[in-house]
């Protein structure tokens, strides 16, 4: 099967009496794909929710070149635990494996919310392919659809000749112009003898930020330009001016002090010379706890076994 490697030992898959669940991977909660809700915390709380499966694909592992949007959430295999949500791009195409049957109990409770939007979601990730930017003769496409900072994006390029034919061989050149100004170029190679006119390249963003791209065909002369945005953690920039009032402020209300990093002997003296922290008192109600209520029952039973054997009962 394309994108994973299959175990030839169960054809039939793997049943369970309890229901699995899968785990969106990091890739998952950033994908399109596998967005049913608006917000990323909610995403999480519904596939979380979900109603679980009975039935998985016998799944070994996932192949090179494949991304693996969900797993598993307990089963596993000698690479990991088992991916039940694969995307491949195959060509100037996609594949997509859902490694089990049960999608359609996600409609417990909420009629056709999340399945619908699931299925609809994946027809219109295989008819649509996410372009950076478009020409009459070159087309630049990449994933993942959210890329952040940190991450390597699979670049695609189609590139036609003039006479509308996918080219077999070509100089294809990507360059990149970082937010901070520095230049990177990624040369493209063919994907395959069955893909012409597809090039493919990967590209690693280091930098959060707008990303100016430009993709030249030496060739033929044809270049595309457009940009492309990363997301990222909001920093303080190595450089920047401090705020001092910012800090003053900051400490007063914290009952805090503002010290000079270079003195750090003097930053050091002050943190031993403050006072121990009191002490943390853990109270027990008596009442309301399980041994003296154990206990008085206790008390109780040999009250009544001591009447018993006196022969007063």
């Amino acid at each position: 099967m394309e994108g994973v490697l299959l175990d030839p030992s169960q054809p039939r898959g793997w049943g369970s009496v309890v229901p699995g669940r899968m785990q969106l991977t990091e890739l998952g909660q950033r994908s399109l794909l596998t967005r049913l809700e608006d917000s990323d915390e909610s995403n999480l709380s519904v596939w979380d929710s979900l109603p679980g499966f009975q039935w998985y694909a016998p799944i070994v592992r996932a192949k090179a070149g494949t991304e693996i949007l969900a797993r598993h959430g307990t089963d596993q295999t000698d690479f990991g635990r088992v991916p039940l949500i694969v995307t491949k791009t195959y060509g100037a195409g996609k594949v997509l494996l859902m490694g089990t049957d049960g999608a359609w109990r996600w409609r417990k409770g909420v009629e056709d919310k999340y399945h619908y939007r699931f299925w609809g979601q994946v027809a219109r990730w295989m008819a649509y392919q996410r372009n950076m930017a478009q020409g009459e003769r070159m087309r630049l496409f990449y994933t993942p659809d959210r890329p952040k900072a940190g991450d390597t994006l699979s670049l695609n390029a189609n590139v036609m000749s003039p006479g509308g034919e996918p080219l077999q061989e070509a100089n294809v050149q990507v360059e990149f112009v970082t937010p901070s100004g520095a230049t990177d170029r990624v040369r493209l190679v063919p994907a395959g003898e069955d893909s012409w006119g597809l090039f493919s390249g990967s590209f690693t963003a280091a930098e959060a930020g707008e990303y100016k791209v430009r993709l030249t065909c030496v060739d033929e002369g044809e270049s595309l330009e457009t940009t492309l945005l990363v997301e990222g953690d909001v920093r303080e920039k190595i450089g920047q001016p401090a705020r001092p009032a910012v800090l003053d402020e900051i400490a007063r209300i914290t009952r805090g002090k503002v010290m000079d990093a270079a003195k750090l002997a003097e930053v050091i003296a002050a943190i031993q010379s403050l006072p121990a922290p009191p002490p943390v008192e853990h109270r027990i109600r008596i009442w309301s706890h399980w041994a003296w209520m154990l206990t008085l029952f206790l008390l109780l039973t040999a009250f009544w076994i001591g009447r018993k054997s006196a022969g007063q009962v």
